[in-house]
C-alpha cells in the first residue's frame, strides 16, 4: 500500500496538469473565436504595368590563340581601351564581368586557347547606351545581350499607392462577407503587408546588328521598351461580428 503523502503528492500533480491544459492549448494556437463570431483569411492584389525604362547592353570581348599570353594581352588591351571610351558617356554604368581563360584541345598535337571578358552598360538614356554600344561592336566588340527593365526606384514609386489600394480592397471583402453572412460588422485583427509580388517583365522585339563586313559602317543597335508588371498583395485575417 502507497503511503498517504504519496497519493496526495500523485492528486495534486494531476490536478496542476488539469489547471495547466486549457492554456497549454491555448499556447498552440487552438483557441476558438468568440461564440458568434466567424474568422475570415483572404488576400487582395493591386497591380500595374509601367513602361520599362532602364536599357541594359552586354557586350564581350574574345580571343583565341595558341598563346595564353596573348590572348590575355588582347583582352586586357581592348577592355582598356573600350573603358576609356565608356567612362567618358555620361550617364551610363559601366561594369565589368566574368574574364575566362580557358584551353581546347583541337587534335592531338594542336592546342588553342580562348579567352573572354564582358562589359556591361546601364542607362535610362536609352540613345547613350545603342550609340556605346555600337562604337564596341565596331571595335571588335560581340553583343551578348541587349534589354530594357523597370529600373528598381520606378518599381518602388509605385509599391505605397498599390499597397493602399490593396487594403482598401481588403476592407471592402470583409465588408461584403460580413453582410452576405448576415453579420454585423468586422474587425481585421491580422493583417500582413509583406505580401510583395515579384515584378513580372513583357519584353517586346528588339534587334542587335552584328559587324559588318571589314570597311562598311555596322549600324547602330536597336531596342524598343515593354512594360513590366508590379504588384502587391495584403494577406489579412478578419474577425466578423454576430
Amino acid at each position: 500500500m502507497r503511503p498517504a503523502n504519496t497519493l496526495s503528492a500523485l492528486a495534486m500533480t494531476l490536478l496542476a496538469s488539469a489547471a495547466l491544459a486549457p492554456s497549454a492549448r491555448a499556447d498552440e494556437g487552438l483557441q476558438l473565436p468568440p461564440t458568434g463570431h466567424t474568422v475570415l483569411n483572404f488576400t487582395a492584389t493591386e497591380r500595374i504595368s509601367l513602361p520599362q525604362d532602364l536599357l541594359t547592353a552586354s557586350l564581350r570581348i574574345e580571343a583565341r590563340s595558341s598563346d595564353p599570353r596573348k590572348v590575355q594581352a588582347e583582352i586586357n588591351t581592348a577592355m582598356e581601351k573600350a573603358l576609356v571610351v565608356a567612362k567618358k558617356v555620361a550617364g551610363v554604368k559601366v561594369t565589368t564581368g566574368g574574364y575566362q581563360v580557358y584551353e581546347q584541345r583541337l587534335e592531338r598535337n594542336l592546342r588553342m586557347w580562348q579567352g573572354q571578358q564582358t562589359l556591361q552598360l546601364e542607362s535610362k538614356n536609352a540613345a547613350a547606351v545603342l550609340e556605346l554600344a555600337g562604337q564596341l561592336q565596331g571595335s571588335g566588340f560581340a553583343m551578348s545581350g541587349l534589354g530594357y527593365s523597370l529600373s528598381p526606384e520606378r518599381a518602388e514609386s509605385v509599391r505605397d499607392e498599390l499597397m493602399v489600394k490593396a487594403l482598401g480592397s481588403l476592407k471592402a471583402k470583409a465588408a461584403l462577407v460580413a453582410r452576405t453572412l448576415g453579420k454585423s460588422g468586422y474587425d481585421l485583427v491580422d493583417v500582413n503587408l509583406g505580401g510583395d509580388m515579384p515584378v513580372v517583365p513583357m519584353y517586346r522585339a528588339m534587334r542587335a546588328e552584328m559587324a559588318m563586313a571589314d570597311g562598311a559602317v555596322a549600324p547602330l543597335p536597336s531596342a524598343e521598351p515593354g512594360e513590366t508588371e508590379v504588384a502587391v498583395t495584403v494577406a489579412a485575417r478578419a474577425l466578423l461580428k454576430p
